[in-house]
């Protein structure tokens, strides 16, 4: 029977290849994407660098990675926060704008506290619990506007929000969890990570699947049903 930590190994390390195939796939058809899509881009970019940083850090300096988590969430929030309020979301409101900036002041200032005052050895995922919220809020906002008809649906840009959608309510789970076992029993939070690393995959592997499809198909950027 495998080990849970050879498992996660296999997993985490398939997840991250389904990460860059996904990227470069976005590359090569970058002229068949919408702006939503050719934007996100930018995000799986950040999630290659801090995949490639965190390795970097333990198998070459050898040195605590756990780091990078904060400044990925930052941008991370960033990035996502403006792909919607851009392109996905039909002439967001005010106070979306306003509460938008107030969180990344507060992830910000979480994030220096994260890095500078945490030990360097311990993990919390504080910042990422809010940003996966406020994700979720985006996309049931997208949906709002889909049902009372604000906004034109795309087959793309519907499947990449479904997907956002079931990516970070899952991850949300996880690190909901994982904020109170990681600096637990270890055997248990592996689990956990398994688990992470696995939506990961599955992710990424939709969204090749997405991109492969409307590289192939053109027809899939005109309106339509998935």
């Amino acid at each position: 029977m495998i080990e849970i930590k050879t498992l996660w190994w296999i997993v985490s390390n398939l997840s991250f290849i389904t990460v860059l195939v996904t990227f470069l796939l976005m590359i090569y058809w970058r002229r068949n994407l919408d702006l939503g899509l050719r934007f996100y881009t930018l995000f799986i970019l950040l999630g290659v660098s801090a995949e490639i940083t965190m390795r970097l850090c333990i198998y070459v300096f050898n040195i605590p990675n756990l780091f990078i988590v904060p400044i990925y969430y930052i941008l991370e929030f960033f990035l996502i926060s403006y792909l919607y309020i851009k392109y996905m979301l039909n002439r967001p409101k005010k106070w979306l704008v306003i509460s938008v900036v107030l969180i990344q002041v507060l992830l910000f200032i979480e994030g220096i506290r994260s890095i500078f005052y945490d030990q360097i050895y311990s993990f919390n995922a504080y910042g990422k619990v809010l940003v996966n919220t406020v994700v979720i809020v985006y996309s049931l906002l997208y949906f709002l506007e889909l049902a009372k008809g604000y906004k034109h649906k795309t087959v793309p840009e519907l499947t990449i929000n479904i997907l956002i959608f079931i990516y970070y309510v899952l991850t949300l789970i996880v690190y909901v969890f994982i904020n109170f076992l990681i600096n637990g029993n270890s055997s248990v939070t592996m689990y956990f990570w398994v688990f992470h690393s696995l939506i990961t995959l599955l992710f990424y592997l939709s969204i090749s699947v997405l991109i492969w499809k409307i590289g192939t198909n053109r027809k899939l950027l005109l309106s339509g049903l998935l």
